[in-house]
């Protein structure tokens, strides 16, 4: 085939392919977690800086998905009733597709930091298909030091090297 014919099916082609990605893929982010797994207090107890702490988390964790342009955050106002009478999805067997899907969002976020001792924590972030339920993809890293910076640079260092790298909702798997 000549050149000539082949440019324009060449930009179309690139035009289609990337409209297919130039729409932010709707997500529900649901509130990070925490869980405290170490001895250092009764098990499972957390004390108000680290639920602060959490809350700070997801909120660093929805401007961060919504600036990277992958994704649009649906409204999860309508989801407080389900959230109040369920709790944390993080914990619960996947009802976080079903809220996902009710709100429109293909994908759903949920997280959790877990606290295994004073100096250590992992960041743990779930990625599934609203639709199917399944799990896509889990993405985790460790950080050192029980602190706001500590938890913001671990979260970063998540996003940037391991979640918008390779985030299963965009690589077609």
């Amino acid at each position: 085939m000549p050149l000539c014919r082949l440019i324009p099916i060449l930009l179309l082609a690139g035009v289609f392919g990337a409209s297919a990605r130039a729409d932010p893929l709707p997500v529900a982010v649901f509130d990070i977690e925490f869980v405290n797994f170490s001895q250092e207090v009764e098990f499972g107890a957390t004390n108000a800086a680290e639920r602060a702490r959490a809350r700070m988390l997801s909120d660093a964790f929805r401007r961060l998905v919504a600036q990277s342009g992958r994704y649009r955050l649906v409204d999860m106002a309508p989801a407080e009733a389900d959230l109040a009478l369920h709790g944390n999805p993080f914990s619960c067997n996947a009802f976080e597709a079903d809220i996902a899907a009710r709100l429109g969002a293909e994908r759903s976020f949920a997280g959790a930091v877990q606290k295994l001792s004073v100096l250590v924590q992992t960041i743990v972030i779930r990625e599934r298909d609203a639709r199917t339920g399944e799990v896509l993809a889990l993405y985790q890293t460790d950080i050192r030091g029980n602190t706001d910076e500590a938890w913001r640079r671990g979260l970063s260092w998540l996003m940037k090297n391991r979640m918008l790298p390779g985030t299963a909702a965009l690589d077609g798997g």
